[in-house]
């Protein structure tokens, strides 16, 4: 297991939770006003994102299921970054792999690439349980922007 307290690559808050096996995938609250990040309405998750949740990245999807206007201009610009350090036929090297990954311990290093510092506090929730007679193992990422902060509610 990674030690949270040298996660902080580039100044990113980046924490690691591992929930005990066989627990409901986690209710996540917003650390700043405490909305809930998605509800259960009929066997589906809703998103009902507060102003300050930046991305959310599902595990089990291995994507972004939620990006803010802000993290979505941010990954364009990352994006299109690397389309320029790396042409066409170079993208399929491990340099690239390497430069434009999100897995696991590369995630606080691409949180910073994309411009985000101290005022970024990543979740990352890994949770497990039997499917089809296998445990299977699942972590979600969940990016609180602290900048997003207004007078009123500081």
């Amino acid at each position: 297991m990674q030690d949270n307290a040298s996660a902080s690559i580039g100044q990113v808050g980046y924490v690691s939770i591992e929930q005990p096996f066989g627990l409901q995938p986690p209710q996540v609250h917003c650390p700043i006003c405490g909305q809930q990040q998605f509800v259960e309405q009929d066997d589906e998750y809703l998103e009902t994102p507060c102003e300050h949740l930046a991305f959310v990245f599902g595990g089990e999807e291995d994507e972004f299921v939620y990006a803010s206007v802000d993290f979505s201009e941010r990954f364009a610009r990352f994006d299109a970054e690397l389309d320029l350090r790396f042409p066409e036929e170079a993208r399929g090297g491990e340099e690239y792999e390497e430069a434009s990954s999100f897995y696991r311990d590369l995630f606080p290093r691409r949180l910073a690439d994309l411009g985000y510092g101290p005022n970024l506090l990543a979740l990352r929730i890994t949770y497990g349980g039997m499917a089809e007679g296998s445990p299977v193992w699942f972590s979600d990422v969940y990016g609180f922007d602290y900048a997003t902060i207004r007078e009123e509610e500081a």
